[in-house]
């Protein structure tokens, strides 16, 4: 399973990429100037779900 980020959700709060123990997610500018979770580093992710509980609009999934 790999993180997914609902863009309409996410609100680059960046708890989920605190709470990452592998660092997989970054926080970046989106072509709006807002700013987004990235998955950036998916082949690191431990699937520990950290980052699903960390989010407080529930933009992140596990699929």
């Amino acid at each position: 399973m790999v993180p997914k980020v609902d863009k309409n959700k996410c609100e680059g709060i960046g708890a989920c990429a605190e709470s990452c123990p592998t660092d997989v997610i970054d926080i970046e500018a989106d072509e709006n100037g807002d700013l987004k979770s990235v998955i950036a580093r998916p082949d690191d992710c431990v699937e520990c779900g950290n980052c699903v509980d960390a989010c407080p609009t529930e933009a992140i999934t596990l699929d």
